[in-house]
């Protein structure tokens, strides 16, 4: 893929991501529960998939480890995720989410060991200002939640923001040096593994009834382990190669956009917001705009200064 094709794919993955959400308010499994299977069936298919083609790779030990670590991350906001989308609604979920790229712009440079870009500081503040006009709080007829429902859905989603620039940051290392399939595979099934061993030493997976998956989960699991893990997972990654982590979590922030109109259209009244919160998203929506404004003013003054020299 070329930078515009990875651009498009991005947003077509962040349309999944959107979707996520609605699949995790369906799923009646706890979030724990929920992430296993999760990553258990996604990993699976993408590991089948990669034995079919005979291309799945084996990594030293040392990287293994390396891999699975940022694979427990990436379970680890998924947990909170839904943990958020069950304690208060997607809308309230998706829209914290969004602070993800302030938590990339200072974890990133530190990573790759680079000063920070005034613009990318410029957008995480305005990023910070749709957030805190986006969630002003619930007022008398405004929101279907209470407010220990809605602020503990913030606080479970500032936690997956803050993994999910760890997961993001330190993915864009891996990807330059290792096949993004297997490092998909890895991933998935090391955390599926680490959960599976948490569940058992803390009890809960001893009896057989915990590991039994409702009937009317069965085909919303299929589709969140297929479409929005296996496929979008892996491709996320390959446009990691391409794209910056900074540019990749900023237009992630379409995600609440794409979620609470979704939401609101499957699931009524219970996600229905203020008009502060809509204007908040909005204010996200143009930091999203902004950032693509940059970045093509700065390939083309490159470009420029190119073929002067």
């Amino acid at each position: 893929m070329n930078h515009r094709q990875s651009i498009v794919m991005l947003h077509f993955i962040v349309l999944i991501f959107g979707f996520t959400g609605i699949l995790g308010k369906l799923i009646s499994l706890e979030a724990e529960r929920l992430v296993f299977w999760r990553v258990f069936f996604g990993g699976g298919l993408v590991a089948l998939w990669l034995l079919i083609r005979r291309k799945t790779q084996r990594f030293p030990f040392k990287t293994w480890v390396k891999v699975a670590l940022v694979g427990c991350a990436a379970a680890a906001h998924w947990v909170a995720f839904f943990a958020s989308i069950k304690a208060s609604n997607v809308s309230v979920a998706l829209a914290t989410l969004a602070t993800t790229p302030v938590f990339v712009s200072v974890l990133e440079p530190l990573v790759h060991r680079r000063k920070m870009d005034w613009r990318e500081a410029l957008l995480g503040g305005m990023i910070i200002l749709g957030l805190l006009v986006l969630l002003w709080g619930p007022s008398e007829g405004d929101f279907t939640l209470t407010k220990a429902q809605y602020y503990k859905g913030i606080g479970l989603a500032l936690v997956s923001a803050a993994l999910a620039a760890v997961f993001s940051t330190y993915n864009s290392v891996l990807v330059r040096s290792y096949d993004s399939a297997n490092l998909t595979r890895v991933e998935l099934l090391s955390a599926a593994g680490v959960l599976a061993v948490l569940f058992l030493v803390d009890g809960r997976g001893l009896s057989a009834g915990f590991w039994a998956i409702p009937q009317e989960d069965w085909l919303w699991l299929a589709l969140l382990a297929s479409l929005a893990t296996a496929f979008a997972f892996l491709m996320s990654i390959e446009v990691m190669k391409r794209l910056s982590p900074f540019t990749t979590a900023v237009a992630i922030n379409m995600e609440p956009v794409y979620a609470i109109v979704l939401a609101a259209l499957i699931f009524g009244d219970s996600e229905r917001m203020g008009a502060w919160f809509y204007f908040g998203s909005a204010i996200i929506v143009g930091a999203v705009f902004a950032d693509a404004g940059f970045k093509r003013l700065a390939r083309k003054k490159a470009s420029i200064d190119s073929e002067k020299s």
